[in-house]
């Protein structure tokens, strides 16, 4: 097989060069500081690379520009590490332990211009020779080099991956002219995705901040005549509820097509993630195990779980079912969409949070969560309310989906530009 990328720049065509991983880089020293001494607040302090942020927080690429990084606690002595431990600009971090085969994920460190070192769980590694700049960091976190190094994982609980298995990896480069480009392409495409991100984070804040106003009575609609509406009264929960569909204790056998099954991977942002349904059960199954079903305006809430408490809003035409760990509140005389704002407002999801069950898994009884108060405006403010929280949730999605389509398109350059 030729060492050939599917997608290439058209003026290079020469095979990559492929040597060993020990023949490209060098590893350095790392320390194994554990979180409590990485809280250093003098700004003169060493700085430290955690792998636990090199797994979720940082990305393919560290710019030192851009982030702020923890600090060694000026009580630690660091005389163990010599000058050639300190990390430099075009190093490689590789995060060596993990819960999943995330392990191997790496960041290529730029923009160094403090003393940092490399920390627990890291294999800090160095160029023997030049590459050009973040080639790397995109290259050992691609799909060709990162499947190379799932064989030598080991671990049940813990995936790790050693020093002495990496070191016989294949590494494959090209010219530093075919380096550039694709380290240039692929940097303008993290920044439209680091762009998207930010407008994304600043609409949901945006959102925190209107649901604050609406719910704490700073912000206060007015009726067609600009008169204001009357206080908001308080009910409890079971007072305003038509019905609650409780499918709980029901585990049925599913089926090809048929009633759509709604779980709580499919909830999320106050609406359902329809995208996420994957299971359905039959018409004859469906009238055996289940005492009803959802509707175009019920509200779903997790009852078990890590996820207890979520709330999301059922938005089609379609009858569907839930699974055991979910009940649908069906109201009356008020705006479905407005209750599952109220209900999921932080200081709502506070109160009903307090009355979780810590059992083998968190759980929400029914009939104490329904026993909850709430104060509610009428319902001409409720559906003001729930019209302008439902524009803003409908833009944070379209951001959202052009987020995933920028995600999607690094992951295929990702993909095809690499050997």
């Amino acid at each position: 097989m030729q060492n050939k990328p599917k997608l290439r720049f058209k003026e290079f065509n020469n095979e990559w060069n492929s040597t060993t991983f020990d023949k490209v880089f060098k590893t350095i020293q790392n320390n194994c500081f554990s979180r409590d001494l990485l809280n250093g607040t003098d700004e003169k302090c060493t700085k430290n690379v955690h792998y636990g942020d090199i797994l979720i927080k940082y990305g393919t690429i560290l710019d030192c520009d851009n982030i702020t990084l923890p600090s060694i606690d000026s009580t630690v002595d660091l005389k163990k590490f010599n000058e050639e431990s300190y990390l430099k600009d075009g190093d490689i971090l590789i995060a060596d332990t993990a819960e999943d085969y995330t392990v191997g994920k790496a960041c290529e460190i730029v923009n160094v211009h403090d003393k940092v070192l490399s920390g627990l769980h890291t294999i800090p590694c160095r160029p023997l020779f030049d590459f050009a700049s973040r080639f790397l960091g995109y290259y050992i976190n691609s799909y060709s080099y990162h499947d190379s190094l799932i064989p030598l994982v080991t671990g049940i609980k813990v995936s790790s991956i050693s020093k002495s298995s990496i070191a016989k990896t294949i590494v494959k480069y090209p010219s530093i002219d075919e380096q550039k480009k694709i380290a240039e392409l692929l940097s303008k495409v993290d920044e439209v995705i680091a762009e998207r991100e930010e407008e994304v984070k600043d609409l949901e804040k945006q959102k925190k901040g209107l649901m604050q106003k609406i719910f704490s009575g700073q912000l206060r609609f007015t009726d067609s005549n600009n008169n204001p509406y009357p206080d908001w009264e308080e009910y409890r929960l079971k007072d305003i509820l038509a019905q609650v569909i409780d499918n709980r204790g029901k585990t049925p056998p599913l089926a090809d097509n048929g009633y759509p099954l709604l779980e709580i991977a499919s909830m999320g942002n106050n609406r359902i993630n329809y995208s996420k349904i994957s299971k359905y059960v039959d018409n004859e199954t469906y009238k055996k195990f289940f005492r009803g079903y959802i509707e175009y305006g019920d509200v779903l809430f997790s009852t078990v779980g890590f996820y207890a408490g979520e709330v999301s809003y059922y938005d089609k035409q379609i009858d569907c079912t839930i699974a055991q760990n979910i009940v649908g509140l069906r109201f009356k005389g008020n705006n479905s969409l407005f209750m599952t704002y109220l209900l999921s407002e932080p200081k709502n999801k506070k109160r009903i949070k307090a009355i979780e069950m810590n059992q083998a898994q968190p759980s929400i009884k029914v009939t104490q969560f329904v026993e909850l108060k709430f104060k509610v405006p009428c319902l001409e403010e409720q559906q003001k309310i729930a019209n302008i929280l439902s524009k803003l949730d409908e833009l944070i999605e379209e951001k959202k989906a052009l987020l995933s389509d920028w995600q999607s398109f690094k992951k295929g350059l990702l993909q095809q530009m690499f050997v």
